[in-house]
């Protein structure tokens, strides 16, 4: 009965988010509003945890949210909004001190949490997990032009910047999302990105005003494998992501092997390529619809190409589209190459930033607002515009936007003399960071200890020179390349113990440390330097997760990997069979286990 598409109306814009989530709980209550790990809650059930939310937060006017990605997140999003507040997210695998500088510029009056994360930040703090229910409380309405979300995004001067969206700006982007890719009740749409990320405020929302279900994956605590499973279990329809990981995604599937479920693949936030729409042929039902999306956090979507397998050329980058409704598209100051220029009334606003950030926004001579995104156009004869790249020292980590700046500025104060830049590795961007002398050492941790993971430098490199321009600039082209050569092989001693603990864990490591240089892709890793001062990052760590899997028989959560990132160090935790398990005993290991498996690998090779 409520199977076909059905138009988000421009009328609904002077709602408010959480004014339409009730529209769609009175209209849908038995139908699935989320698919998490737990099983599936219908938005009745859904309706329930939310209501006690707002009861809990009920006259805050501003709410942070320091919980996991899952069905508790959605439930907690949604009720911070029908109390009438706005949610700032508060990502938990964020470091303290950087969770801390969101928190001081956001000033949230209440901390929504559980008790997993409750010591990660000071405050008001709200248990998620002991909240009473609250069956009679109504939604406060609230203007629409009133703010509805906090979103972070990395800054120029070495503070992260809040983006305030407003509910009629949030509901633009629902609207446009809902009618480009035809929603319906009968989908299901992933969420594969942390809800600190506009992609995720999206995918949820458009989910979740159309009657349609939600399906969280979090990559970081299951891997790529999960993600594939969750795929496949959820029945997902609508996948979105990074172009980075949905090439991870689709190199971890068997050959020929195709996510029949899914109607439309939408990529967004990095450059798409020629390969990306072959992956696309072999992975997905021939009748599908590929879509490279274009937009920033400070409105989300702007531009999207949608092609179908007939439809695809043979450009080496895919152009990003066309215009959406309610967005107009300028290049600046030439009109047929230059700056990208936003022009809409459902722009956001800078909070707390920078005066340079905030000369991004402007209102033209017409009264319509712009923003300048920093990124380089040019359109072509067809009508579709095609994205050549920055403009300044903004690059893009697996989908995040970084400023290169706030690295530095951050690095500064534990090395005064350096330089950050990008390079590729394996055919990806990674960061760099080149420093005079050589106190490199335990370098990388202190900034972990301060940049979520996608900011920390894949490599940090001593140099006895930083080359300078004419001007006196550091010459960043001059940099010496980290990697001038093959990898040199290095020799690591066995473990000096005896006995079969050690037996064993020797024949774990070096399972281990094959699976480091196949993804890494290098000759030797050290097997007493952390898998992320070698190049790694979570995503890579999803990989090494799966190939181990393969090997030893068993699963190994994210969590021991992390817990557990040198070879040496991993070797000996799941010889001793004491593995961390995300979801109880069952799932842990011991050494015998480990023996057989290896003993199995060995039969059939």
């Amino acid at each position: 009965m409520h199977a076909e598409h059905r138009e988000f109306r421009a009328e609904w814009l002077e709602e408010s988010v959480a004014a339409r989530f009730w529209a769609v709980v009175a209209e849908h209550p038995d139908r699935v509003a989320v698919l998490g790990e737990e099983g599936p809650l219908t938005y009745a059930e859904l309706a329930r945890e939310v209501q006690a939310v707002a009861a809990a937060v009920h006259g805050a006017s501003r709410v942070g949210l320091l919980v996991g990605h899952g069905p508790r997140m959605v439930a907690a999003i949604l009720g911070v909004l029908t109390a009438g507040a706005a949610y700032v997210p508060l990502d938990p695998a964020y470091p303290r001190a950087r969770l801390e500088g969101m928190a001081e510029l956001a000033r949230p009056e209440l901390i929504v949490t559980v008790p997993e994360h409750k010591d990660l930040l000071a405050g008001d703090l709200v248990d998620l997990t002991s909240v009473p229910p609250a069956a009679d409380f109504r939604p406060v309405a609230v203007d629409p032009g009133s703010p509805a979300y906090i979103l972070f995004t990395s800054g120029s001067t070495g503070r992260p910047k809040g983006v305030v969206q407003t509910h009629r700006g949030a509901l633009f982007q629902i609207r446009a999302h809902t009618n480009n890719l035809r929603i319906r009740p009968a989908d299901r749409i992933s969420v594969v990105s942390s809800f600190s990320y506009d992609m995720a405020v999206t995918d949820g929302f458009s989910a979740l005003l159309n009657g349609a279900a939600v399906v969280p994956v979090d990559l970081r605590l299951h891997g790529l494998g999960r993600l594939r499973e969750a795929l496949v279990a959820g029945q997902v329809t609508i996948y979105h992501s990074t172009p980075t990981v949905y090439r991870y995604l689709l190199d971890s599937l068997s050959e020929g092997e195709v996510l029949s479920s899914v109607r439309v693949v939408v990529l967004g936030g990095e450059e798409v390529v020629r390969h990306d729409l072959d992956r696309f042929r072999r992975h997905f039902p021939a009748s599908g619809v590929f879509v490279n999306g274009y937009g920033a956090t400070e409105i989300s979507f702007v531009a999207q190409n949608h092609l179908t397998a007939a439809e695809m050329g043979d450009e080496p980058v895919v152009p990003i589209g066309r215009p959406l409704d309610g967005v107009e598209i300028e290049l600046r100051p030439d009109p047929a190459e230059g700056e990208i220029v936003i022009r809409s009334p459902y722009l956001a606003g800078y909070l707390g930033a920078a005066e340079r950030d905030r000369a991004r926004f402007g209102v033209d001579p017409d009264g319509m607002r712009f923003y300048r995104t920093g990124d380089l156009g040019r359109w072509l004869p067809d009508g579709r515009l095609a994205y050549l790249g920055r403009l300044d020292r903004q690059v893009k980590i697996r989908g995040h936007r970084v400023e290169l700046g706030e690295i530095e500025a951050v690095l500064a104060a534990l090395a005064p003399r350096a330089a950050v830049v990008t390079r590729e590795v394996r055919g990806e961007p990674q960061i760099v960071a080149y420093v005079l002398g050589d106190g490199t050492s335990g370098l990388r941790e202190r900034l972990a200890e301060v940049l979520p993971d996608f900011m920390v430098p894949a490599e940090i490199v001593a140099v006895g020179t930083l080359p300078l321009t004419p001007t006196g600039k550091i010459d960043t082209a001059a940099l010496p390349d980290p990697h001038p050569g093959p990898a040199p092989a290095r020799t690591v001693n066995p473990p000096a113990e005896a006995g079969p603990a050690a037996e064993i864990a020797a024949e774990i490591a070096t399972e281990i440390a094959a699976a480091w240089s196949a993804v890494l892709d290098v000759r030797e890793v050290d097997r007493e330097r952390s898998f992320f001062d070698q190049g790694g990052h979570s995503l890579l760590m999803a990989k090494v997760q799966q190939r181990l899997e393969g090997v030893l028989d068993r699963r190994i959560p994210l969590t021991t990997l992390y817990a557990h990132p040198t070879v040496a160090a991993l070797a000996r935790h799941l010889a001793a069979g004491e593995a961390e398990t995300a979801s109880g005993p069952a799932t842990g290991g011991d050494a015998p286990a480990a023996r057989a498996a290896l003993r199995r690998r060995r039969r059939r090779s």
